[in-house]
Parts: C-alpha cells; sequence; structure tokens
C-alpha cells in the first residue's frame, strides 16, 4: 500500500474539515495558473530557438558561441532553485513565485537593447536565474490542492505547458520575430511574464494539502505540522539518486531540444525558418499524448492498491528508456517526416518523467519540505542543461555537414537518456525509502 506524505493523522484531520474556499473551482483556477506558469517559461526557452539564425547573423555568433549563449540560462538556474526550495518553508511558495514571474518579464529586456553578446548573456542569466525555482515553487503550489493518488495528471497538465507553448504559441512567436525582428520575440515574452503576473497575484492560493493554509480562527489552536525529515536521509536515498540521475540525463536531451530543434529542421531537413518554427510543437504532441497517458495510468495503479515501486518507479523507467532508444535511431533515418516522427516519439515519451519524479518525492517528505526536496531535484537536474548545448554546439561545428552533426547529437543524447531511464527503473521505490525517513529520529527545524 502506498504511503502518502499527507498521512499524518492531524493533518488528515485538517483536510477533512477544509474551508469553502478551498472547493474545486479554486483548484481549477490554480491549476490553471501553474500550467500557465509553465506555458511562459517554457516559451522563453522555445524564443532562443527561434531568434537562434536572425540574432547569430546580427550578432556574428557561430554555433559555439550560441551554445554558450543558451547554456546561460542554467547558470544561476540551479543555485536560485535550492534556496528558493528551502526559502519557501518558511516563506510562502505564492509569494516567491510571483517575484520570480516579475523577474521574467524584467529580465527579457536587456535582450531587447543588445548590440552585442554579453548583452545578451546578462539577459540570460538573470531570466534563467528567476525561473530556476519556477517549478518545484509551482509543483508546491499545485500538490496542495491534491491528494498523493491524484497527482499524476495535475503533473500532467503542468508538464503539458511546455507542449502547450511550442504547439500554440511558439508559430505565433515565430510570426512576430519574422514580421518585426527578433527582438521583438523578447518584448511579446516579457509582456505574456507580466500578464501572468498579475493573474497570480489576484488568484494564487496554496491549497489545504500544502504546509501553508489559511491561519486558524482566532482562539483556535494552530494545525500541528508533522515531523520533518532529516535532509540527509531524503536526499541521500536510492530513489532520489535515481530521480536525479534521470533528471539530469532528459534536463541535457530538453537543453539540446530548445536551443538547436528549430535549426535542425531549417538546416538539416531544408524547411523555412517560418515553417520551422511552425513545426517545433510537433514533438510536443507525442509529450502531451505521453504525459497524459502516463499519469492517468500512475494514478490509476496507485488508487487501485499497487505500489509506487511498481506503478511510478518501473514504469516511468521503461517509458524514459524506451524514449531514449527510439531516439538513438535517428542517424538512420534519412526522411523529413520519419525523422519528425521519431523525435515526437523519442523527446516526446521522455517529458513524462516529471510525472513520476515529483510524485513519487513527494511520497518521501512532509509538505512542508516539499518545495525544497523539488527544488533540489531541479536545481542539481538541471545543471546538465549548462553542458549539453555547449556539446552539442562544438559537436555541430566538427561535423562535415548539417545533417551529420544533428543526428550525432540526437543520438548520443538518446542514448543517455535511455540510461537514466534505467537507473530511475532499478533505484525508484518511494514507500521503501519513505517508510525508513519517518523511522529516523527528526530534526528540531524544518531546515536540518
Amino acid at each position: 500500500m502506498p504511503v502518502s506524505d499527507d498521512a499524518a493523522p492531524a493533518t488528515e484531520g485538517r483536510l477533512k474539515a477544509a474551508p469553502p474556499w478551498t472547493g474545486r473551482g479554486r483548484a481549477l483556477t490554480v491549476t490553471v495558473l501553474v500550467v500557465a506558469s509553465a506555458v511562459v517559461v517554457f516559451l522563453d526557452k522555445v524564443l532562443l530557438g527561434l531568434v537562434a539564425t536572425p540574432m547569430s547573423d546580427e550578432l556574428h555568433l557561430d554555433a559555439a558561441d550560441f551554445g554558450t549563449l543558451a547554456s546561460a540560462s542554467y547558470v544561476l538556474f540551479g543555485v536560485t532553485c535550492l534556496a528558493a526550495g528551502f526559502t519557501a518553508q518558511r516563506v510562502s511558495p505564492r509569494l516567491l513565485l510571483l517575484v520570480c514571474g516579475l523577474l521574467w518579464a524584467v529580465g527579457q529586456l536587456p535582450a531587447v537593447f543588445a548590440v552585442t553578446g554579453g548583452m545578451l548573456y546578462g539577459s540570460r542569466l538573470l531570466v534563467g536565474a528567476a525561473e530556476g525555482p519556477a517549478s518545484p515553487l509551482a509543483v508546491t503550489s499545485l500538490y496542495s490542492w491534491y491528494p498523493n493518488e491524484r497527482r499524476g495528471v495535475p503533473t500532467a497538465w503542468y508538464t503539458s505547458g511546455a507542449a502547450i507553448a511550442k504547439i500554440a504559441l511558439a508559430p505565433v512567436l515565430t510570426l512576430v520575430i519574422v514580421t518585426f525582428g527578433w527582438r521583438a520575440g523578447f518584448v511579446t515574452v516579457s509582456v505574456l511574464a507580466l500578464v501572468w503576473s498579475l493573474g497570480w497575484l489576484a488568484a494564487g492560493r496554496i491549497g489545504p494539502y500544502g504546509a501553508q493554509s489559511r491561519p486558524a480562527p482566532a482562539g483556535a489552536p494552530e494545525p500541528a505540522r508533522p515531523p520533518s525529515v532529516p535532509w540527509r536521509t531524503a536526499l541521500v536515498n536510492r530513489t532520489f539518486l535515481g530521480c536525479l540521475i534521470a533528471q539530469l540525463t532528459q534536463s541535457a536531451l530538453a537543453a539540446v531540444i530548445f536551443t538547436w530543434l528549430p535549426s535542425y529542421f531549417h538546416h538539416a531537413l531544408g524547411y523555412s525558418e517560418l515553417t520551422a518554427g511552425s513545426l517545433l510543437g510537433l514533438p510536443s504532441v507525442g509529450g502531451i499524448v505521453a504525459l497524459f497517458t502516463a499519469g492517468f495510468t500512475a494514478d490509476r495503479l496507485v488508487r487501485r492498491g499497487v505500489g509506487s515501486r511498481r506503478a511510478r518507479g518501473v514504469l516511468g523507467g521503461s517509458v524514459l528508456a524506451c524514449a531514449g532508444l527510439v531516439l538513438t535511431l535517428l542517424p538512420w533515418i534519412q526522411h523529413p517526416i520519419a525523422s519528425i516522427g521519431i523525435l515526437m516519439l523519442g523527446y516526446g515519451g521522455s517529458v513524462s518523467l516529471n510525472t513520476f519524479t515529483n510524485p513519487v518525492l513527494a511520497e518521501i517528505v512532509p509538505p512542508h519540505q516539499r518545495s525544497a526536496i523539488l527544488g533540489v531535484l531541479n536545481g542539481l537536474g538541471v545543471s546538465a542543461g549548462a553542458v549539453s548545448p555547449i556539446v552539442s554546439g562544438m559537436l555541430l561545428d566538427a561535423s562535415d555537414t548539417p545533417q551529420q552533426g544533428y543526428t550525432l547529437t540526437f543520438f548520443c543524447f538518446g542514448a543517455l537518456v535511455a540510461f537514466g531511464g534505467l537507473c530511475f527503473a532499478l533505484m525508484v521505490d518511494p514507500e521503501r525509502d519513505g517508510r525508513h525517513a519517518r523511522s529516523l529520529p527528526t530534526p528540531l527545524n524544518p531546515a536540518a
């Protein structure tokens, strides 16, 4: 039987007595806003790929230079992710996420006026630093509205924000860039980030399954908080390490996709810049199918009594390993449409990872530690994204043809993702590690 992170009796009593403001309407509103935050973040990541050719031409950047620029988003990503994750144990994730949204908007402005690569690098540093905490803070807010056995599908919705950004908005953003120039793309993303921030300020709230809900009425005792899990135990176990290895491999692939996919469509497959931008969302179609299939299947298995080891660990690892192996086939595929199909299956399948990693880690620690452990996973996991665009840029510069360089890049990172999936399937067991964590003496404070 799965171990729920909301299993503390005092906490369960508080949840059952949740006040009217914690209804489905509020949960749906917060879910929509959380998904919208992912749309804005991933539209920013897509933006850099869309402006790759015109921006590189104007600023005289080669592939290695552009890869370094793309990696700038990840330099402070992990640091701020870790810092915000632990800060959210004492400061509301709602407030921290609002600050991030405002920084997404402000951080685009240096790129609008950039005349050198250095100014662009500074812009990407700031935006990347603000995007780092977005996922753990958003997921923490989202999970505060859903119990353990119903978190797979909401996670799928959140992760699908990347696909929505690429399918629905990337073609529009491409049209803006082609019509008004690459700087207009940064202005557009800045405006969207500001609009989202205003929406989150008005309606974003923490729900009854979170560590921070509305204060107790005057004279009523504060609800007891579940004891904290020692951080050494929470982070040094097979489940967390399996999640981290898988996250590192998928983040490396995702950074390559965001950086080079439009250029791959244009230079290797021969599509125009406008068509390449419009095709950018196609691999994410496979991602949407994989996300909701994985989330629904895992939640259904858990509700039917299947342990998280099999329902999330083995299933998630198998999906990720198969996705990576599919990508390794790309060097032997010659037809453009078939190549796009391989990317849809391979990359699309890999993005379902979050529907498995986030729920299993949420099982190990109580709600007030959830943002921190997710922050650690994301902060360390995305560090691979600071390296993979540089490595792929070097592979491209060293290859004889664009086709050869891109397919070699996808082969290498596909094999890496397959390895991550194998580790995830063999190592992840949140029930075992959760029981072990709760059996140990607890620290005196949540930051221990």
